[in-house]
């Protein structure tokens, strides 16, 4: 749908009037709630503060839109384009986003629970604060997306690209991460009791490793990476957490030998005793002999 008939179809619903002269549209608080606009074109629009809950956005283009606490709940907009969009403390609840393009967006305090955020584009995303409490999230890319103090509580985050991503003091209780990938991520401060994670993804040599976990194995693991980065303090500036990761499996590794080392050397020590008592033992009774 091209910009002209898109003001057409919204001059027919009654929610503007007139030609369409403006370079940005000025939808500000416009009542569009369950309409009907798959595939139009309202890229830049201002739409501040409007009710588009229910409403059919399917294929949509809302790239750079202005949708500050806009009402989207229940809304559809599978594989819309919101790419830059400004959805500052906007309300997403229950919204089907599947395979939408979010990138660079501002999603800043926005309430997502339990929106379908399947396979969608999040890559950059500024999602501080927001609410993704139960939100399905699969496959989804959320590659350096900024998500510090995000309420991710039983989230649905199986086969998630979370490379780079800030997870700072995230709350990802219960939240299913199984086959995610979070390489160089962010994890200072975060929750993850009672998450479930039977495996999560490493890129290695260009190549994807796959790092399986036994039952509450990743919250003891990443719980004690967490705690350790709380108190290193890396003289580069950096905050790699993979590269964390491997110091410490390195560091557990040269533990294992210095114990395997330990043990050996107490074994000998114990066939010494044994070969010295024995030895005592004879001569005492060379000294019998003897007398």
């Amino acid at each position: 749908m091209t910009k002209e008939e898109t003001w057409g179809t919204l001059v027919t619903l009654g929610v503007i009037e007139g030609k369409s002269a403006q370079a940005v549209w000025n939808l500000h608080e416009a009542n569009l709630s369950e309409v009907e606009l798959s595939e139009a074109d309202l890229s830049g629009a201002d739409l501040r503060g409007a009710d588009l809950s229910g409403a059919h956005l399917r294929g949509a283009d809302l790239s750079g839109a202005n949708l500050r606490e806009a009402k989207l709940c229940e809304a559809y907009l599978r594989r819309a384009n919101l790419t830059e969009a400004d959805l500052h403390e906007a309300n997403l609840t229950l919204a089907y986003l599947a395979g939408v393009s979010l990138g660079k967006a501002d999603l800043r305090r926005a309430d997502l629970r339990g929106a379908d955020l399947s396979g969608a584009n999040l890559r950059e995303a500024n999602l501080r604060e927001a609410d993704l409490g139960r939100a399905n999230l699969h496959g989804a890319d959320l590659s350096e997306a900024d998500l510090s103090e995000a309420d991710l509580r039983r989230a649905d985050l199986t086969d998630a690209d979370l490379t780079a991503a800030v997870l700072i003091k995230a709350d990802l209780t219960r939240a299913n991460l199984s086959g995610a990938c979070i390489d160089n991520a962010d994890m200072s401060g975060w929750v993850i009791k009672g998450v479930t994670c039977s495996h999560i993804l490493e890129a290695k040599s260009g190549k994807q490793i796959k790092i399986g976990f036994e039952p509450l194995e990743f919250e003891k693991k990443y719980t004690r990476i967490r705690k350790t980065a709380e108190v290193i303090t890396y003289l580069s500036g950096g905050n790699s957490m993979t590269d964390l990761q491997r110091l410490i499996e390195k560091y557990e590794q040269r533990m294992a030998e210095l114990e395997a080392q330990i043990g050996a050397l107490r074994h000998k020590h114990d066939i010494l005793l044994e070969a010295s008592r024995l030895l005592e033992e004879e001569a005492q009774r060379s000294d019998v002999s003897s007398e």
